[in-house]
């Protein structure tokens, strides 16, 4: 085996490198090592690329990549990770940490956003060939049977469990979706799934192929809201009633407010789309004169990646049509393009495969 490997690098400028002189790590005290197998490239890597750091403890130059599915290359001899050595594994992007006055919330290290170069080796993210593995990582197993690439999907799944859990969609409700990323095409696909009886997606006239493919894993409805009068459509397709939820997964502040229009007296709002932190003007005498629940959308906890793992271990969910492209590294400025809607094209997911 080569005693070195790649890595795509973010230098928190809007520009980025391939190297292929990293030392294939060695296990931490009480860690492991990962073997890459792939990796998500979500839309919030664009904003972590152009340096709009929106997670705390954040670092430039690293090598980022949160979305990461793999296989256990090494463990050190005092291991407790729950894992043996070929197991592949889908990687809970946190570290946990105790829980203080100062960090109510337990968030330790974040793979692939708070622990750059000059940390030790400097593989902490799945844009790598082999990463590193802290103790008290979160790893859970996953299946051989599907594609790895596919089940980086956990991820974005788990966010998706998470938010369910806290606001469900109850039997026979509506739903619509603003944003068809692949956050909003899994969370459609979820929202199918638990018995939403309709799920309206809506997008751009730039997302024809995500719409098409938002269909295809369940949506009821697509909107193209650039030729449709978002709320005149739900309300004639309610029959005036408006939706009982709507999620705002969108990366422009208009979906926001936009929310609060499209529900029903005693409606449910999640937002969970980032905007870099832009500010959003709002009527928020609608919140109170509708009596609206909203909730933030923060991400997973250990409890929603299992159940997404679960989900994606018993074959039960759509992986195939939303894996959109698949690169390996040597490719990285293709995906990078596509993954920043530059290309000629579009796809409704871009993710790096390493061989």
């Amino acid at each position: 085996m080569s005693s070195t490997c790649r890595g795509v690098v973010f230098n928190g400028d809007g520009t980025f490198q391939m190297r292929d002189d990293f030392p294939v790590p060695e296990p931490p005290p009480g860690g492991g090592v990962l073997k890459v197998e792939a990796v998500g490239m979500c839309g919030s890597d664009v904003a972590q690329l152009h340096g709009h750091k929106h997670v705390p403890g954040e670092k430039a130059p690293l090598v980022p990549g949160h979305e990461i599915v793999g296989r256990v290359h090494a463990l050190a001899d005092d291991a407790n990770l729950g894992v043996a050595v070929g197991d592949r594994v889908a990687v809970d992007l946190v570290v946990r940490a105790p829980v203080s006055e100062n960090n109510p919330f337990g968030l330790g290290e974040v793979y692939g956003y708070t622990m750059g170069l000059e940390d030790g080796h400097g593989l902490w993210g799945g844009y790598g060939e082999y990463m590193g593995v802290l103790p008290n990582t979160h790893l859970v197993k996953l299946t051989d049977d599907v594609d790895a690439a596919e089940l980086t999907l956990f991820e974005p799944l788990a966010n998706v469990c998470n938010w369910l859990s806290r606001m469900p969609v109850g039997e026979g409700e509506t739903v619509v979706v603003q944003g068809p990323g692949h956050m909003g095409l899994v969370y459609a696909a979820e929202a199918k799934r638990r018995g939403a009886e309709t799920v309206i997606v809506t997008g751009t006239d730039a997302d024809a192929l995500r719409l098409e493919v938002a269909r295809e894993v369940g949506a009821d409805v697509t909107v193209d809201v650039t030729a449709t009068d978002l709320v005149a459509f739900v309300a004639e397709i309610t029959g005036g009633a408006m939706a009982d939820m709507a999620v705002d997964l969108a990366d422009t502040t208009a979906t926001v407010p936009l929310c609060l229009s499209l529900v029903r007296q005693g409606g449910k709002v999640q937002l969970a789309g980032l905007k870099n932190l832009a500010p959003v003007e709002m009527i928020t005498d609608l919140i109170v004169l509708k009596g609206l629940t909203v909730l933030g959308g923060s991400g997973s906890t250990p409890n929603s990646m299992k159940e997404a793992v679960a989900i994606l271990n018993s074959g039960e969910f759509p992986t195939g049509p939303l894996l959109g492209e698949v690169f390996g590294l040597d490719q990285i400025d293709e995906a990078m393009a596509l993954l920043q809607r530059t290309a000629d094209h579009d796809a409704v997911r871009v993710g790096l495969r390493h061989s």
